[in-house]
């Protein structure tokens, strides 16, 4: 009955970010989020045996829900409601997961989700993306060059239409290993990018390994994502003497905020995607200044709908509307886990995700993992699995991470029942023994398509 309703839908062309002009009418942007939440929650509880049972559970159907006001009376989801149900329970009726795109979670937060979504939820969704960076100067003939550490490739993601618009000159970007590619510096020099985006720490990283070609690039601005741009992190990046502007969001959610192209450090929350809360411990929504936890709902994402999403990420509420004018709600701040590099017993540094990437063809049993630097020549590796491994899945694991170390240190497995959290309510996914040399707070990992 309701297999096709998400798929082709007018409704939703209609939402597509066409102009990079602010909204100035707040009550318009209040208004057509109600609408596409009344849309979305009557979706999900015909479509989403998950939604269906928990909505049933709180005593609350779609037609309750008539205001903003009225959210609060639906309940919250975590990623382990998603995680501890099957794939049909999550994504809707008459869907097969193996057609959908698998945008799955990289396990940078030490806890690894899929995500399933249609191949026109995936553009619509990087459509903001590509706003944001248009509003900070992006050209339809610019090159952009995408830094990463790790990235999925999905072989049913079809390229076709970002092919012919490169062929035409436009939207041409390239995805560039931060991590594997020794020729970095120079690879990105001759690419000759007017824009650079992606993690922050592998922006940092390339900026110190570009320092001898800094003089033959000139990129109109740089966009950080994926990690919490810390001060030490932006003066490392300023170096390069291009303007900064940093954008927050995650595998699951795409977008969520993006940095005031203004300059005045609000972040501007994309409200006609998502509607954001941000909330204290007894669900209430914080003040205006204060700290709190932030939950998203997406507004267009049907195939696997994401309502009152709690990220495990803390945010300062800043006020309603952008000081620039703009009618978007705003964040001051963001908060989060930090990444740490490892200090080695040579002297280097160890970036965790070297270490991750060596790992990941072990995440089908790993529900949650903590990599922790008892000392320079030592790691270990805590797993929460989601079944009993055998000894041969754990031998398989210690041997994977102890290539991927080349000898610098041992790599020791630890299984564990939990892994404790710390006082913004989220584990730390990666331990230094080190921690003054922090490199970033995750924000979630970026996608360009």
């Amino acid at each position: 009955m309701t297999s096709l309703r998400h798929r082709f839908d007018p409704v939703r062309w209609q939402a597509l970010p066409w102009s990079t002009t602010a909204p100035t009418d707040r009550q318009s942007v209040l208004a057509s989020q109600v609408r596409h939440l009344q849309r979305l929650l009557v979706h999900a509880q015909e479509a989403v045996p998950l939604f269906r049972q928990r909505l049933a559970a709180a005593g609350v159907s779609p037609g309750d829900v008539q205001s903003l006001a009225d959210f609060h009376r639906l309940p919250t989801f975590t990623r382990r409601d998603y995680q501890d149900v099957e794939p049909a329970h999550r994504i809707a009726d008459g869907l097969d997961p193996t057609t959908l795109l698998d945008r799955s979670t990289s396990g940078s937060t030490g806890e690894r989700m899929t995500v399933h979504r249609t191949w026109f939820e995936e553009r619509l969704l990087n459509l903001f993306r590509w706003r944001a960076w248009r509003t900070y100067g992006l050209r339809l003939t610019d090159r952009m060059a995408v830094l990463y550490f790790h990235r999925n490739v999905d072989s049913r993601d079809s390229q076709r239409i970002q092919r012919a618009a490169q062929a035409l000159g436009l939207y041409r970007n390239r995805v560039f290993d931060a991590l594997g590619d020794p020729r970095l510096a120079q690879a990105v020099a001759d690419f000759q990018p007017h824009a650079i985006s992606g993690m922050t720490s592998a922006i940092a990283h390339w900026v110190e390994a570009a320092a001898d070609t800094r003089s033959t690039l000139r990129p109109r601005f740089i966009a950080t994502g994926g990690e919490l741009l810390t001060e030490p992190l932006r003066a490392r990046i300023a170096a390069f003497g291009v303007p900064i502007h940093d954008l927050y969001g995650c595998n699951e959610l795409n977008l969520v905020a993006w940095e005031c192209p203004s300059g005045n450090g609000h972040y501007h929350v994309c409200d006609d995607a998502h509607h954001v809360e941000v909330l204290d411990a007894e669900g209430r929504e914080v003040p205006v200044g204060d700290w709190g936890e932030v939950v998203v709902t997406s507004l267009f994402s049907f195939a696997m709908p994401f309502i009152r999403y709690r990220l495990g990420d803390l945010a300062r509420r800043g006020p309603d509307r952008c000081p620039c004018g703009a009618a978007y709600s705003t964040l001051l701040a963001i908060g989060g886990r930090t990444i740490d590099r490892f200090p080695m017993a040579d002297g280097r540094w160890l970036h965790p995700w070297e270490v991750i990437n060596g790992v990941r063809p072990h995440f089908s049993w790993i529900r949650q993992y903590q990599l922790v630097q008892p000392s320079r020549d030592r790691l270990v590796f805590r797993v929460v699995p989601r079944t009993t491994p055998t000894p041969a899945m754990v031998q398989g694991l210690t041997q994977s991470g102890q290539k991927a170390l080349g000898g610098r240190a041992t790599f020791e497995v630890e299984l564990t029942e939990s892994i404790q959290a710390t006082a913004s309510g989220k584990p730390r996914p990666f331990v230094a023994l080190n921690r003054e040399r922090a490199v970033g707070t995750t924000n979630g990992t970026e996608d360009t398509n």
